[in-house]
This record gives C-alpha cells, sequence and structure tokens, in this order.
C-alpha cells in the first residue's frame, strides 16, 4: 500500500536540509569570500570568491565593474591564476552540494519509504549529511590556505597571510558557507527526530487504518 507520511518533525528535517544546501550552493557560486579595501576612486569593492571575482576594469575612457571565473582551464588552471588550495576547495565544496542535494531529495522519499536495502534511509541521509558537511567545512578551512597567492596579495595587501585578511575583510559567501555547515550538522540530528515522529504510534495507527495521507503535527 502506498502511504504519504508528513509529521512536523520531517517537515523541519526537510527545510533545515533545504536552506543548507541553498546556503553552500551561494558559498560555492559567488565571488565574495574576501572583500577588499574600499576606496574613494572606486564606486564598489573588488572581491573574491573560490573560482570567482569582481574588480573594476578600464575601458577605453570608461571604468566598468565586471565578475567572471578566473579558472578558465577548470583544475588545470595554472596554480600562480588558481591557487591549488582553492581548487581542493572547489572540490569539496562541489561534493558537499550535490551530497546535499541528494539528501534534499531522500528527505522527501522518506515520506513514503521509511528504509532500503534493510537500512533506514533516515540513517543513510543522516551520514551522508555529515559526510556533505565535513566536506563543505574542509573547504571553509581550506581557502584562507590559499591567501599567499598574488591574486589575494593585489587585493589584500603583501601582508595578507592564511587566517589573516590585512587590509581586506570577510565576505557574506564565506558567512553562508559556514552558517550552510552548521545547519547540515542541524539537520543531520535532526534524522533522528524525524524518524521517531514518523514511528510514532498515532501514526502507525492511522496507517493500519488505511489512510494514504497521514499529517500530524
Amino acid at each position: 500500500m502506498c502511504y504519504i507520511i508528513i509529521t512536523s518533525g520531517s517537515l523541519v528535517w526537510f527545510l533545515c536540509t533545504l536552506v543548507a544546501n541553498m546556503l553552500i550552493a551561494t558559498a560555492l557560486v559567488t565571488p565574495k569570500w574576501l572583500i577588499g579595501p574600499t576606496s574613494d576612486q572606486m564606486a564598489r569593492q573588488s572581491s573574491v570568491g573560490i573560482n570567482t571575482r569582481c574588480k573594476m576594469m578600464q575601458q577605453q575612457v570608461t571604468t566598468t565593474y565586471h565578475c567572471g571565473r578566473f579558472d578558465l582551464d577548470g583544475f588545470a588552471t595554472d596554480s600562480t591564476v588558481y591557487p591549488s588550495e582553492w581548487k581542493a576547495a572547489m572540490f569539496f565544496m562541489s561534493l558537499g552540494v550535490v551530497l546535499l542535494s541528494l539528501t534534499v531529495f531522500m528527505t522527501l522519499v522518506t515520506c513514503c519509504r521509511q528504509s532500503a536495502f534493510g537500512k533506514s534511509i533516515h540513517n543513510m541521509t543522516a551520514c551522508a549529511q555529515v559526510v556533505a558537511g565535513i566536506s563543505a567545512m574542509l573547504a571553509l578551512f581550506l581557502h584562507p590556505l590559499g591567501w599567499r597567492a598574488e591574486r589575494v596579495q593585489r587585493l589584500c595587501g603583501t601582508d595578507v597571510e592564511p587566517f589573516y585578511t590585512n587590509d581586506c575583510s570577510i565576505g557574506m559567501s564565506f558567512y553562508c558557507g559556514l552558517i550552510g555547515v552548521l545547519l547540515t550538522f542541524a539537520a543531520a540530528g535532526l534524522s533522528l527526530t524525524a524518524e521517531s515522529a514518523n514511528m510514532r504510534q498515532r501514526v502507525r495507527r492511522r496507517v493500519e487504518e488505511g489512510s494514504k495521507l497521514v499529517c500530524i503535527p
């Protein structure tokens, strides 16, 4: 028999996973990990992300603000242009996004099915979320290790070092990633609450009565 179980626990778990996925994906694609110093001559601040950057560019008589990628050859891009630490950060952050995207789908599957291959889907999803959180956390750690790169020195000054921004400041992309990691680990913990909520006596009774849609707060 096909049935759908929706509880407050499963709904909170789904929303937490979805928001975590969106935040980490935002951190991955936006060029706001490091924000350059303000200047009276520049209307907007230059910035850099994992593989993207924004800066003011002189074009003939006008100056424009341009954002784009600098990893034109992907992981094969020269390390002087695309630091090796940032390549590793890109890999781990991308892995985290892929795993979290899968777990968003799996949280919906648990509304209809509780186990697969003799294993709890809740537990398997929680394990995937822990791996995703660790991957994204590694990316947050690896990015500052590449701050000795010439690209960062031009942006933040020659005194910039790993975990010391000098004239720059931490941008919203880094904070999105950090909050996303915390929510990912929280989602892994919430999976236990969601599983116990789906196994409550009230839910079992409704299913045994033949209800195909069970919504219990």
